[in-house]
């Protein structure tokens, strides 16, 4: 079975300065760092909404997601602040814009999860930028603490996305769209 979430995913705008972040951070470790770095691919960048999992019925989520997404507005998201650690291993920034989406994905499609945890789990806007291994002790640790000056960008629709596997630099395939208030973008 493959693996799904729900999510935004970044403009080609804000992936450009998000690798540039990326890249800065490269640039700052030594070459006998005990860390490696799986950066994600600029297309790959994403603000998970809600992480589904394992599923084998992709048109149920099809239609899930769109009749949740027609029930929400549009929204602006702001990328900003520090990179972080999130969960075991990845590098993160945080985004802000996305908590409603991401709650009411988690309330109305919670069941759809195959992590049963997930509807009691709160929502945290970010997006990954790559995941280091292993995590750095403290004192290593030149991943954390890169300010990202604010990139805002609309979020217009949402995106069904699966996990891909086998060669390739690409980790995600989108899936299906859902406009967010079911209104047509303007561009």
């Amino acid at each position: 079975m493959t693996r799904y979430f729900i999510g935004l995913m970044v403009p080609t705008p804000v992936q450009d300065h998000l690798t540039a972040l990326a890249e800065t951070i490269q640039a700052s470790v030594s070459v006998d760092h005990p860390s490696t770095v799986s950066w994600n691919h600029p297309a790959d960048l994403h603000c998970t909404l809600f992480f589904l999992g394992t599923q084998d019925d992709e048109h149920l989520l099809i239609d899930s997601m769109t009749d949740v997404a027609t029930l929400l507005a549009p929204v602006t998201l702001t990328a900003a602040g520090a990179t972080h650690w999130l969960g075991r291993n990845s590098l993160a920034v945080p985004v802000t814009g996305a908590e409603r989406l991401g709650t009411m994905f988690i309330d109305r499609m919670g069941e759809l999860s195959s992590d049963h945890r997930a509807r009691w789990r709160p929502f945290h806007g970010h997006v990954t930028l790559g995941r280091v291994r292993p995590v750095p002790r403290a004192a290593d640790d030149v991943f954390g603490g890169h300010e990202l000056e604010a990139i805002i960008w609309q979020a217009r629709q949402v995106q069904l996305v699966k996990g891909t596997s086998g060669p390739g630099e690409r980790r995600y395939q989108v899936v299906a769209e859902a406009l967010l208030g079911g209104i047509a973008p303007d561009d």
